[in-house]
């Protein structure tokens, strides 16, 4: 004869074992009112709030009113904006007190969102382990910029490991700040450039409070048009080595640039880390009027940079995007210049795409990668232009092209067919 047990009646172990792959609005709705027993259960689990843009300003309502009593309980909060687009983060950090936080993620922000509550509570957080804020859409004022830098990367908090701070802004006033976090491994920095050129001091300001960083991601970003005489200017100041800080506990570097940056700018930053065994670079020029940095496509360059600076890197990756004036680039030339690095890391290729965007104005657009690029996630879109099948060249330092291969993580494939049939020569 079967032996029925009803849910309620399951042991302890078992919902303890539930309860820590839901998190807190799916439990509130599901287990408060089953008996006692399950309510005592709930006063001791460890809380994980998650809102995403499913998410509806009832079910927030909902979530708070069961978190006044357990607020304390919460560990991690992943927040986003909800359906109707108000502002969680307000409405939970002035109700609430999350005086055992150990992560904190805002995936996005509204532009009306205030923070005084939620910097008053981080300055106090004292078992903060993870912090990352994403505002890709550069909603946040310079104020709560200035506020969430100033707090978080000055914070005490002998737990903190890791901190993104993905708001674009200007860090000027960096060297205002002392040693970052002592125990603090990874450090990813969204950085608005002044001009279209990349500044060297800017960078090296930087570098110079993140001498125990393990892991170390920098995005710098020019938007703005281009409306000075100095865009075409790369002028790199002179540094010695003793100028230079040394971040000798580096292991691996993401370089974005999405401005002018050249070769001389890569390495004085590389020069400042003798250890690193992983970097990974992606570059765009984002307009045809900008300087175009010739020696980033030519493999030699590399070679020397990296054998130079970083004697101990194994693993060397980019995706560089370009928008470029004509005359066209030989394809050839590049590609041969990169075989001198085929052999110095573990399945290592490199390929190369361009073709006519503007045929007006004479503009083209060239793209490369590394075959093992697409497996580094990126929280920055590239933009690329439709392909005219008439005017795309390929080459690629393995023999037989296969595009697939570099380009896997690509799910989405348009055509546009027009009444003019283009001269395809491949």
């Amino acid at each position: 004869m079967s032996t029925y047990v009803h849910f309620e009646d399951l042991s302890n172990e078992i919902f303890f074992e539930i309860f820590d792959y839901l998190h807190a609005l799916d439990i509130f709705a599901s287990f408060t009112s089953l008996n006692e027993r399950i309510s005592s259960i709930l006063q001791l689990i460890p809380l994980r709030i998650v809102v995403s843009n499913n998410n509806t300003r009832q079910q927030i309502k909902f979530l708070s009113s069961h978190l006044t009593c357990h607020d304390h309980q919460v560990i991690s909060i992943n927040i986003d904006n909800i359906r109707d687009n108000s502002s969680v983060i307000n409405f939970l950090f002035s109700r609430h007190n999350f005086i055992n936080l150990q992560s904190c993620v805002f995936r996005s922000m509204k532009p009306t969102t205030k923070f005084e509550n939620v910097m008053q509570q981080m300055k106090n957080l004292n078992r903060l382990v993870v912090f990352r804020i994403y505002d890709n859409h550069d909603n946040l004022n310079e104020s709560s910029k200035y506020d969430f830098t100033q707090t978080i990367l000055m914070h005490q908090s002998s737990c903190l490991r890791s901190i993104v701070l993905q708001a674009p802004y200007d860090y000027l006033d960096v060297s205002n700040y002392k040693l970052l976090p002592s125990n603090l491994l990874s450090l990813s920095l969204y950085m608005r450039s002044s001009s279209a050129t990349v500044s060297v001091h800017s960078i090296i300001s930087i570098l110079r409070f993140c001498n125990r960083i393990q892991n170390l991601e920098i995005t710098i970003s020019h938007d703005s048009l281009i409306a000075n005489n100095n865009v075409n200017s790369t002028q790199t100041p002179s540094y010695n080595d003793n100028d230079l800080p040394r971040l000798t506990q580096l292991k691996h570097f993401n370089f974005k640039v999405f401005a002018i940056c050249d070769s001389r700018l890569i390495s004085y930053i590389l020069r400042c880390m003798p250890n690193l065994i992983r970097f990974h670079f992606n570059l765009a020029i984002r307009k045809a009027e900008w300087t175009f940095p010739g020696e980033l496509l030519d493999g030699h360059v590399w070679k020397q940079m990296l054998e130079l600076h970083v004697p101990y890197l194994s693993e060397f990756d980019f995706h560089m995007a370009i928008f470029k004036k004509i005359p066209e680039l030989d394809l050839d030339i590049i590609v041969n210049s990169f075989e001198c690095i085929v052999e110095t890391y573990s399945d290592w290729h490199m390929i190369i795409d361009r073709w006519r965007y503007n045929y007006i104005y004479g503009e083209e657009f060239v793209m490369l990668r590394t075959l093992n690029y697409e497996k580094h996630k990126s929280n920055i879109n590239i933009t690329i232009p439709f392909i005219f099948c008439d005017s795309f060249e390929t080459r690629s330092t393995i023999t037989t092209i296969d595009h697939h291969r570099f380009y896997s993580n690509q799910e989405q494939l348009k055509i546009y067919l027009t009444s003019r049939t283009p001269l395809v020569t491949w």
